[in-house]
């Protein structure tokens, strides 16, 4: 069955078109429109939007260059005064997730649309998105952990299989009385919206809480290939895994950590009766 997008979503993906250079496109036939018997509305074949997308990335790229040039001259500032909210992805999220992914990895390493909404559909807790909370499809940041078998996380990490590789079936669901290892695959945030960075990470270890003792998650692996990466490591204070590669790192959520995130979280597993070690000095 033909993947179908609305003009929206379509345009998110083409790097935010305006609605007038879009209908151009459709209008010239770059683009194929379907309008469903009996309705009004149509729809726009993905596969015409993927391709053009990838033709205009260069386009796309020097405007998003452009504009990080125009907020780091002070000239170009974000409405900070909108509040923020978080929530996991959802379906109608992967058009303006794949935009956000364009402006922060590039398209070059951007994972296609065709395979993360697999994932999303194989397991909708994993990418916990911060946002407007006035308009949900204006992304400021996210973390994204995939609960997979420990040797998969190591394979990735030795950089034998790249996150394209990942398949659903990699992927674990959440079922209560079982225990998940995850690998943090993502951790940015839009500069100009840094300070709500905390309130994404929170929200992941509250909903971990919440779903103790039902469902445990034990461990996190991460590579460092970001600043941003880098700066979640040091927050949570994760142990290095040089072993593995000289930028792996592992994290055991049930061990003593400084971190005040980790103590945060260690209050309310032990509230629940949970037994956080302690180490004996």
């Amino acid at each position: 069955m033909t993947e179908l997008l609305t003009s929206s979503e379509a345009r998110a993906l083409l790097g935010n078109m305006s609605p007038s250079s879009f209908k151009n496109l459709v209008d010239s036939g770059k683009i194929r429109k379907v309008t469903p018997p009996g309705k009004s509305q149509g729809k726009y074949i993905q596969e015409d939007v993927l391709k053009m997308a990838v033709e205009l990335k260069p386009f796309i790229e020097a405007e998003q260059s452009s504009r990080q040039q125009r907020r780091q001259a002070g000239s170009y500032k974000e409405n900070p005064s909108h509040p923020a909210a978080t929530d996991w992805a959802r379906a109608s999220d992967l058009p303006y997730m794949l935009a956000y992914d364009y402006e922060m990895y590039g398209v070059e390493n951007t994972v296609d649309i065709s395979i993360t909404h697999k994932w999303w559909e194989k397991n909708p807790y994993m990418a916990r998105l911060l946002f407007n909370a006035d308009d949900r499809r204006e992304i400021w940041g996210g973390i994204t952990i995939m609960p997979m078998k420990e040797e998969t996380i190591f394979r990735i990490l030795r950089d034998e299989i790249t996150e394209r590789d990942i398949t659903a079936d990699d992927i674990l669901t959440y079922e209560p009385g079982r225990e998940y290892i995850g690998y943090v695959a993502s951790a940015t945030v839009k500069k100009e919206y840094a300070t709500h960075f905390r309130e994404l990470l929170q929200s992941v270890f509250a909903f971990a809480c919440e779903q103790y003792p039902d469902i445990k998650v034990t461990k996190l692996y991460a590579y460092a290939s970001s600043p941003e990466g880098w700066d979640l490591i040091k927050r949570l204070f994760f142990s290095p895994r040089k072993d593995l590669d000289r930028n792996a790192f592992e994290l055991d959520l049930f061990e003593r950590n400084p971190s005040p995130y980790l103590k945060s979280f260690h209050q309310c597993l032990k509230s629940k009766g949970a037994n956080i070690f302690e180490p004996e000095w």
